[in-house]
C-alpha cells in the first residue's frame, strides 16, 4: 500500500514537472479540432470511380437523339420544297422538241391547230335585247375591246375608248368653281364698294380677339368677376363696336346685370346707348318668350334707374315709341318706376314728354296709348310736388278730347284740331279704361293745384266723356279740391316753390 501510494504521487510529480510554457510552446503546433468530414454524394463517389452506371447513359441517349431530331427538322423547314416537275408546263411541252423526236413525230407534224381543233370550247349566249339596252344606259362608255389594252395616255382612253374617274371628277370641280366664280360676279354690285367707309375703323386683331373670347365666357357667365377687358369697355372710344363683338344677344341674364352695373357707372351717354342697344332688346325679348321677366333682367332694369335721364331716353321712350310696347311689357317695366326712388325733376319731364306721346298715338287710334297711359298713372300716383308746367300739360291732355259742337255740325277738339277718329271713324270715340284711370289719379293727387277754369273743363269733359264707374268719382274728387294757391299744403305737391317751376 505504501508502495503504490509512492508512485501514485510520483506520477503526479512528473506530470506537475512540466510547466505550461514547455507544454504550450510556439515550436510546437496547436492541435486543431478536426473538422466533420463531408458525405460525398452519390454521383460524385461514381466520378471518382470513373464509370456512369446503364440507367444515366440511357437517358443521355435519349436526349441526345431527340436533339437530334430537332435539329433536322428544323434544317428541312428551313430548305424550300422540291419541285415536282411532274406538274411542270416544260415536261408535258419541252421547248427542244425532244418529246416529238423520241417519239418519232416529225417536227411542226402537230403544230397545226385547225388540224386537230382548239383544246377550249367557246359557248355562245343569247343575250335579251332588253337587257343589253338596261345594260349600255347604265354603262354607256364600256367597251370590252378596252379592257387588256394598258392605261396611259397612248391607250384607248385617249381615242375615247373609255372613262377616267379622275378626270371626270376634275371636270366636275372645274364646272363647280365656275359656277361660283360666276354667281360671285352677278352678286358683286350689292357687296358694297371696294373701299371702305370714311368712319370705318380698323381694330387690332388681337383686341378682336380678346373681345370675342369675353363674349364666349359672358354667354356661360353665372358668378364671380367679370373679365378685366370688359370692365374698362366704357372708358373706351370704340365702345359701340367692341361691344357688338362680344354678341350682346347671346349673354345670360347674369351676364346682363353685371354688365348693366358697369355701364350705368360710366356717362350718362354711355349708359343710354347700352340701355337702348342691349338691355332693352334682351327684356323684351324674354318677356315675348317667357310672358314675364327673369329676376337677373328685373334687377338689372332697377340698376338702370342710378341714371334716370339714361333710363327714359334709351329704355321708355324708345319702347313707347316704337308702337309695339304691349300692356304686358309697360305693366312689368312700370313696376320698377313704382318701386324705385327717382327724382322729382326726371319724374316731371318724363310726365311731359309722356303726355307728346300719349296724344300723338291717340290722334291715330284711341286705345294705341294704352302703355304709355300705364307710365303716366304710375308716375302720377308716387305724389309728387310737380311743377305747374307739368300740372298744366296734364290737364291740357285730358281735355284734348273734350269735343264741342259747332254750328255746322264739326266736332273740334279743345287743342283746336280737328275732332279724333276712333277704329271705326266714329266721331266720338270711346276713351280706354287706362285713361280715365290716368284721370283719376291726377284728380285725386293735384285736385288742389289746378286754377277754377281748368276744374270747370275738367268737369265738363266727365258729362260727356266720362266713364260710368270712374267718372263719379273723379268728379266728386275735384269739387272737394280748393283752388290753386288758397289750399294748405300739407304732404301733397308745394305748387309754390320757385325751384320746380321749369323742368
Amino acid at each position: 500500500m505504501v508502495t503504490r501510494a509512492r508512485s501514485a504521487s510520483g506520477v503526479r510529480k512528473e506530470r506537475r514537472q512540466v510547466p505550461l510554457s514547455e507544454e504550450y510552446s510556439p515550436t510546437v503546433p496547436l492541435k486543431h479540432k478536426a473538422g466533420r468530414k463531408r458525405k460525398q454524394s452519390h454521383d460524385e463517389e461514381q466520378g471518382q470511380e470513373g464509370y456512369i452506371d446503364s440507367k444515366s447513359s440511357r437517358r443521355i441517349l435519349d436526349l441526345g437523339q431527340d436533339l437530334a431530331a430537332e435539329d433536322e427538322a428544323e434544317r428541312q423547314s428551313r430548305q424550300p420544297a422540291v419541285k415536282n416537275d411532274a406538274f411542270s408546263f416544260e415536261s408535258r411541252f419541252p421547248i427542244g422538241g425532244e418529246d416529238d423526236e423520241e417519239a418519232g413525230a416529225e417536227p411542226g407534224e402537230y403544230d397545226d391547230e385547225e388540224a386537230w381543233g382548239s383544246e377550249e370550247e367557246v359557248e355562245e349566249i343569247e343575250v335579251d335585247p332588253n337587257d343589253l339596252d338596261a345594260f349600255n344606259r347604265f354603262n354607256p362608255s364600256f367597251d370590252p375591246a378596252t379592257l387588256l389594252q394598258p392605261k396611259g395616255a397612248d391607250s384607248g382612253e385617249a381615242a375615247g375608248g373609255g372613262t377616267n374617274l379622275t378626270d371626270l371628277i376634275l371636270a366636275k370641280i372645274a364646272a363647280h368653281e365656275a359656277q361660283q366664280e360666276a354667281l360671285g360676279e352677278g352678286f358683286e354690285p350689292l357687296q358694297g364698294p371696294e373701299e371702305p367707309p370714311e368712319d370705318a375703323v380698323e381694330l387690332p386683331e388681337k383686341v378682336v380677339e380678346a373681345y370675342g373670347h369675353v363674349g364666349k365666357l359672358l354667354s356661360r357667365y353665372k358668378s364671380g368677376k367679370m373679365p378685366k377687358p370688359f370692365k374698362v369697355l366704357p372708358t373706351l372710344p370704340q365702345c359701340d363696336t367692341l361691344l357688338a363683338i362680344t354678341r350682346p344677344d347671346s349673354w345670360s341674364a347674369n351676364a346682363v346685370y353685371e354688365a348693366t352695373k358697369i355701364f350705368s357707372s360710366s356717362r350718362p351717354e354711355i349708359a343710354q346707348f347700352f340701355n337702348e342697344e342691349v338691355l332693352l332688346p334682351r327684356v323684351r325679348e324674354d318677356i315675348h318668350e317667357t310672358k314675364k321677366l327673369n329676376v337677373h333682367l328685373y334687377n338689372a332694369l332697377k340698376k338702370t334707374l342710378y341714371k334716370p335721364a339714361a333710363f327714359f331716353k334709351g329704355l321708355v321712350f324708345p319702347l313707347l315709341e316704337s308702337g309695339t310696347c304691349t300692356l304686358r311689357e309697360a305693366t312689368i317695366i312700370a313696376s320698377v318706376v313704382a318701386r324705385v326712388s327717382i327724382p322729382v325733376l326726371h319724374s316731371a319731364a318724363a310726365l311731359y314728354h309722356l303726355c307728346e306721346i300719349a296724344s300723338n298715338q291717340m290722334t291715330v287710334d284711341v286705345e294705341s296709348a294704352g302703355a304709355c297711359n300705364i307710365f303716366i298713372r304710375t308716375l302720377l300716383e308716387k305724389k309728387y310736388a310737380l311743377p305747374y308746367r307739368v300740372i298744366d300739360e296734364l290737364v291740357f291732355h285730358f281735355l284734348r278730347f273734350r269735343t264741342v259742337k259747332q254750328p255746322d255740325g264739326e266736332d273740334v277738339s279743345m287743342g283746336g284740331a280737328g275732332g279724333y277718329a276712333g277704329k271705326k271713324g266714329a266721331s266720338d270715340p270711346k276713351l280706354p279704361v287706362l285713361w280715365h284711370q290716368c284721370l283719376l289719379a291726377f284728380a285725386q293727387r293735384y285736385k288742389n293745384e289746378i286754377e277754377e277754369e281748368q276744374r270747370d273743363a275738367l268737369l265738363d269733359l266727365l258729362k260727356g266723356r266720362g266713364h260710368k264707374d270712374i267718372g263719379p268719382e273723379v268728379r266728386r274728387e275735384l269739387v272737394e279740391g280748393k283752388p290753386r294757391g288758397t289750399a294748405e299744403q300739407s304732404g301733397g305737391a308745394v305748387g309754390g316753390d320757385d325751384t320746380m317751376v321749369d323742368v
